[in-house]
């Protein structure tokens, strides 16, 4: 079992596939990767306390959200896979389908990594009966004492470790690590060990061996470092003119000003702070220095910007919710492109998805078909522009009315009417008002009988 669903005792590690002797080994070596990454928590940070970071991560998984066709669609109808995810949650974490989608997201844009467990039965620790998410923060690759990523004689990572705080206890929890690798796993007292088979690993962009994913928000993080700690200087120098330094000028050429001239001076401008009056003799001079802002901070804080905006791959126009001035045609070229990074993201989700998700539950679960999923159009387009090139398509006679009914029925959320709701046919209407009569001469019928009879005859319409 996984963390959550298993506590105590050993798991054998399982495959889905079986190997043998005469299996192709590939003679090239993986290693772990020496680029140096931002920590995951303050990745987190920079979401959390960044506006324009905030704005884009949640606009993007919104966006990419609002195509979600539902979970019939979704899964093509079916019911075998559909009555699985109904049913997530009840064991592990509580969350649902929708909710583990958006997170998967979320996750892959601000930490490159999104990890999923999949939780088996406790008693025969085969069938997927489960899934939860883990906190990116926590998981990652089982590693030697020398911190590299510990692998198999086929260059596939041997498991993961999810480290806990120090305050938990975790003997006993997690699995225990294969006999023929013991000598290559190093664990720290607060972590526990996985089998590969439990993790789903979603990777947003590789790089080199393709061991971790890259997000949006890490190759902006200098950038944004930057920016807010200027933002942090403005603000302060945005007081300072608020209160423009006061400046007191003691003596003239008819009077010396002495030390304590000076000091009293010095103590009536403190007094100012709070005091709306003061008094002064004709020889102290009191002015204001006025601080002017230098164009470079706006410059600056312009170019940091952009590139944060370059890095979360988002307009912005969209990422900061201002009125900028863009020229329509380039905003129409940066819808696109945002369409084309958000639909890249799904097609890569998707495909992690089936393969580390659908496929093992597929196996351990004894379902024989693997659906292919299905997500809807992205549209970054305002729909006003898409109903405009819409109707000059209808003009030109390259769509007629009809094809776009649908359309137009579901963009503007109008639901079809039921067909049990529409108005009876002419012939139909006859027939009742025929029945009517015929139950009116029945002798037979007690008063409350042709009374039931009659209010359901007049539901259905004369």
């Amino acid at each position: 079992m996984g963390y959550i669903s298993k506590l105590l005792g050993s798991t054998p590690a399982r495959s889905m596939t079986l190997v043998t002797a005469s299996e192709p080994k590939s003679i090239s070596i993986k290693v772990t990767p020496t680029v140096e990454r931002v920590a995951p928590e303050e990745l987190e940070q920079t979401y959390v306390s960044d506006s324009v970071c905030f704005n884009s991560i949640n606009k993007g998984t919104q966006m990419i959200m609002a195509a979600y066709p539902g979970i019939n669609s979704f899964f093509q109808d079916n019911t075998q896979f559909i009555e699985f995810f109904e049913s997530i949650g009840d064991i592990g974490e509580d969350i649902t389908l929708n909710e583990l989608l958006e997170a998967i997201f979320k996750y892959q844009m601000i930490y490159g990594n999104a990890y999923v467990e999949k939780v088996f039965d406790k008693r025969t620790d085969s069938k997927v009966v489960d899934l939860t998410l883990i906190d990116p923060k926590r998981m990652d690759y089982a590693k030697d004492s020398a911190k590299k990523i510990a692998l198999d004689k086929f260059g596939k990572p041997i498991g993961y470790t999810l480290k806990f705080p120090w305050d938990i206890a975790v003997a006993g929890m997690g699995d225990e690590v294969p006999k023929e690798f013991l000598n290559k796993v190093n664990l720290d007292q607060n972590q526990i060990f996985m089998l590969p088979r439990r993790i789903s690993h979603f990777k947003l962009y590789t790089y080199g061996d393709r061991f971790y994913g890259l997000g949006l928000v890490e190759p902006a993080h200098k950038s944004t470092l930057y920016k807010k700690n200027i933002e942090e200087a403005q603000a302060n120098s945005i007081y300072q003119r608020g209160m423009y330094p006061v400046l007191g000028f003691v003596g003239n050429e008819l009077h010396e000003p002495t030390p304590q001239d000076v000091e009293s001076t010095l103590k009536e401008l403190v007094k100012l702070k709070h005091d709306r009056f003061s008094v002064f003799p004709h020889w102290v001079r009191v002015e204001t220095l006025e601080v002017r802002q230098s164009e470079v901070v706006n410059e600056t804080l312009e170019y940091l910007r952009l590139n944060q905006t370059a890095s979360l791959g988002m307009p912005v126009p969209f990422a900061t919710g201002a009125g900028e001035r863009t020229n329509r045609a380039t905003l129409t070229n940066q819808q696109k492109f945002l369409e084309f990074t958000l639909n890249d993201i799904v097609n890569k989700t998707l495909s992690t998805f089936k393969k580390y998700i659908l496929k093992p539950i597929s196996f351990y679960n004894k379902i024989k078909e693997i659906p292919e999923t299905k997500w809807g159009d992205i549209q970054a387009e305002e729909r006003n522009a898409q109903a405009q090139r819409i109707t000059n398509y209808v003009k030109a006679g390259i769509l007629a009315p009809e094809e776009v009914s649908d359309f137009a029925k579901k963009a503007e959320g109008l639901k079809e009417l039921d067909k049990s709701e529409e108005e009876p046919e002419e012939d139909e209407k006859l027939s009742i008002k025929d029945l009517k009569l015929e139950l009116e001469k029945k002798k037979s019928f007690t008063d409350k009988n042709l009374k039931e009879a009659l209010d359901y005859i007049s539901l259905r319409g004369d």
